[in-house]
């Protein structure tokens, strides 16, 4: 709706002669109408929607890549945290039978069969053990802090976690089968290539910038002096576009285009060889630490036997509190190093399930 007074310079329009005044008015004008503007033929929208679809497909992939990312960070932190909660359990166990020990040492002390420097290695070896557990339950706590963090939960208390059942490590995994299973599951190439949809989608939208558009304009209302003083007046028009010259802004549009798609392909290339890198990685490290875990477990059996065989000794006058202490410190560093080996395992599986593009499948074995 539009209204206006004004004056017109008649002579401007050639209307110059005696008796002729140089202008007319003040007068009104009034105007009120309705315009539909209807584009019907424009190529390169064509081509911007294909390519807002294929970056909704990009944005969808990227989500999942991040949900994907969380859920691994959780899982590893997790693992991390049952780990320390393993070893401070372990720990509670050796300062009990450092505790016996301390106490048969005084015993034999008081009996005329052992001697301070006996006592005080003992002593050494319970502190030492105490001392441990103190900073295992410090990385215990910790850890379920930032676990919480991780999962979105205010850090107020530690929480409980359900420990994993034991389970005996299987590593026969075909590996090529399972880079082929990351190449197609892995969210990371689906947004890749959701990406160079979207980068052909704006190559063609640019070429077709060159094409004609065609429009359709119409209106109908009320023109005249007043809203009482008005006659009903309406058009129809057609306009056909053609870009004859743009300076090259088309052809450097589809040159930056073609640029980015070549950077897409490229770092496609390069993540393809980081997820068959990280399968390799994962396999091996999971392979080894199945064979330490093996080898590992019967060390410690064997030092919990040999411990109990230095204590009888001592018991019996066939050794020295030293041969106990010993014992002690190659039986914490067994179980250490098992159960560092059982949770080495436990993450190598999770980081296979992360790159073969779906971490749940290590929750779902459980």
């Amino acid at each position: 709706v539009a209204t206006t007074v004004q004056t017109s310079n008649l002579q401007a329009i050639g209307l110059i002669g005696p008796g002729i005044p140089s202008r007319v008015g003040p007068y009104r004008t009034f105007d009120a109408r309705p315009s539909v503007t209807w584009r019907v033929l424009d190529l390169s929208l064509l081509a911007s929607v294909r390519a807002a679809q294929a970056r909704t497909r990009q944005n969808e992939a990227d989500a999942a890549a991040v949900s994907e990312r969380t859920r691994a960070a959780v899982i590893d932190l997790y693992l991390q945290t049952l780990e320390a909660g393993s070893q401070a359990r372990a720990n509670e166990a050796r300062i009990t039978t450092a505790e016996a020990v301390l106490h048969q040492t005084n015993l034999a002390e008081e009996a005329g069969r052992s001697s301070k420097l006996d006592i005080a290695r003992a002593t050494q070896q319970l502190e030492k053990e105490r001392a441990g557990l103190v900073d295992l339950n410090r990385q215990r706590d910790v850890l379920s802090t930032m676990l919480q963090k991780t999962i979105g939960l205010e850090a107020r208390a530690p929480v409980a976690l359900a420990e994993l059942p034991a389970h005996a490590f299987s590593w026969d995994f075909p590996r090529d089968a399972i880079v082929r299973e990351a190449l197609d599951a892995r969210p990371e190439r689906r947004s890749i290539a959701a990406k160079e949809n979207v980068i052909s989608s704006e190559i063609e939208q640019a070429e077709k910038q060159r094409y004609p558009k065609l429009d359709v304009l119409t209106n109908y209302g009320l023109s005249g002096q007043g809203p009482d003083h008005s006659l009903g007046t309406w058009e129809v028009a057609a306009s056909l576009t053609v870009p004859i010259w743009t300076s090259g802004r088309i052809e450097n549009d589809i040159k930056v285009a073609q640029y980015r798609r070549d950077q897409s392909k490229q770092e496609d290339r390069q993540l393809s060889l980081a997820i068959e890198q990280e399968v390799t990685q994962s396999i091996l490290e999971g392979k080894a630490a199945a064979d330490q875990f093996q080898h590992l477990s019967a060390a410690a059996d064997a030092a919990r036997e040999a411990l109990e065989l230095a204590r009888l000794r001592y018991e019996s006058g066939l050794a020295t509190n030293l041969d106990v202490v010993t014992a002690q410190g190659e039986l914490a560093q067994s179980e250490e190093e098992l159960i560092r080996a059982r949770y080495n395992g436990l993450l190598a599986e999770a980081r296979v399930a992360r790159a073969r593009g779906n971490v749940r499948l290590f929750a779902d074995a459980r």
